[in-house]
């Protein structure tokens, strides 16, 4: 189990630390950087967190070889000073991510996953909050995904930064209006980015606090973008596919083969997988819908040889008396209660690292973090001279253009997509090399 670092006085202890000024600044951007990517992530500060931190890092930014070193002689100083500091307080507790804790008085109080160790008092005591708390039991009552408990918490939270206001008195329909009208005037947030907002602090106001908004009124709308997508034609997905190794190249494969969102991707469990029939079970994907994707046959030995490695560490796991089984939805777990230590219901990637789950507070090894294999994913685009900037979603892009050329009916390609709506699909004929069903450039002509 990792050591979370705790260490809220670093900023004035690096004020003090004696280190030229030009340095001295350095390190407080770096380590701002770092505590604001685990709060992000939901992790905590420790060894592990930070070598993965490192890692994003140098795939995001392509730094030179002496800021490497800067940013780990920052993160270093960070470490060194919090333990040299522990042996007169107690900054640092035998915790895991997903868990924040806050020394006061004789007790310790403790609010999981909403909290970063660079918020101030009082955002550590919004973050405690009774209104807060009522607002988690409301959506954990409903069963709603950690992501929307976090998503909704940041907009009700942002919204009281923005009025000055505390607790529920801030959830007035004026309040709320101008909120709206602020994201879309000074901050230029995309329509979705406003619906996301006025749809959390909606449901805060109504659901949470019993409210009666009445009409909100006309608000100033975001600007609907509607994007072309980014994709790869076959050649430069082969030339992407030849930067990666290991796991991270399985994982991208199987994410092209089968076209599946990156969330569908880290949650993949071994009985999801039918290597006989070359498919995949997207459960629970995007509205709560189960659908089935294709495999390739060019992936099944890959993935048997992945899941001896799985099944060995599966079988480790299962000797420690601390592990709790993997997660699963809480009806499940109930109705199941061993079915977390059953071979099945494993990560099919799982992480390197045990974890605490930050609802429960129980041990578990959950699956990698998402950061991480988009990090290689970018990478990998940089290194094969690509002039586009690929993210993991490009694959999925990928695959149903790809489809498309090949003359699979649209339709189909909606059913493999999980999307709701044909229009949604549509979007891919833009992108086609043979636009318009085979159309042809008048310039071609003359």
């Amino acid at each position: 189990m990792a050591t979370i670092v705790k260490f809220p006085r670093w900023a004035e202890l690096l004020a003090d630390s004696g280190l030229e000024p030009k340095e001295r600044e350095g390190f407080k951007v770096t380590i701002r950087w770092y505590l604001s990517w685990c709060a992000r992530n939901s992790v905590g500060c420790s060894v592990s967190s930070a070598r993965d931190f490192i890692e994003w890092a140098e795939a995001e930014k392509r730094p030179n070889a002496w800021m490497v070193e800067q940013w780990k002689s920052a993160i270093r100083w960070f470490f060194v000073t919090a333990k040299a500091q522990a042996k007169g307080a107690a900054l640092s507790v035998p915790v895991e991510s997903g868990e924040w804790r806050v020394e006061s008085g004789t007790g310790a109080k403790r609010c999981k996953g909403y909290a970063s160790e660079n918020d101030t008092d009082a955002e550590r005591t919004t973050a405690c909050s009774e209104d807060e708390s009522s607002i988690l039991k409301l959506m954990r009552r409903r069963g709603m995904a950690l992501k929307t408990e976090r998503t909704y918490l940041r907009w009700y939270r942002d919204l009281i930064r923005h009025t000055g206001v505390r607790g529920r008195d801030a959830l007035t329909a004026a309040r709320i209006k101008a909120f709206l009208d602020y994201l879309a005037m000074e901050r230029a947030v995309a329509s979705s980015t406003q619906k996301q907002a006025l749809n959390s602090l909606v449901f805060v106001a109504q659901e949470a606090f019993e409210l009666d908004l009445g009409e909100i009124g006309e608000f100033v709308r975001a600007k609907n973008r509607k994007k072309i997508p980014v994709v790869m034609d076959k050649a430069e997905t082969r030339a992407f596919f030849a930067q990666l190794r290991g796991d991270k190249l399985l994982m991208a494969q199987l994410q092209y083969a089968a076209g599946l969102r990156v969330s569908e991707l880290m949650r993949l469990r071994v009985q999801d997988l039918d290597l006989k029939r070359n498919q995949a079970v997207v459960r629970s994907g995007k509205g709560g819908k189960d659908r089935v994707a294709p495999l390739s046959e060019k992936l099944v030995a890959a993935i048997e040889t992945h899941l001896v490695a799985v099944r060995s560490l599966f079988e480790q796991d299962s000797t420690n008396t601390e592990l709790s089984g993997v997660y699963l939805p809480e009806a499940l777990a109930r109705k199941h209660k061993n079915a977390g230590k059953d071979w099945r219901w494993q990560w099919l990637w799982p992480s390197r690292e045990i974890s605490r789950d930050p609802r429960s507070g129980l041990l578990r090894r959950h699956h990698v973090l998402p950061q991480v294999y988009q990090s290689a994913v970018r990478k990998a685009g940089i290194d094969a001279g690509l002039n586009k900037r690929i993210t993991s979603h490009t694959l999925r892009h990928s695959f149903a253009t790809h489809l498309l050329e090949d003359g699979v009916d649209i339709r189909t390609v909606q059913d493999l997509l999980g999307h709701a709506s044909v229009e949604t699909t549509q979007i891919y004929t833009h992108v086609m090399q043979k636009p318009g069903v085979g159309v042809r450039s008048p310039l071609d002509s003359l």
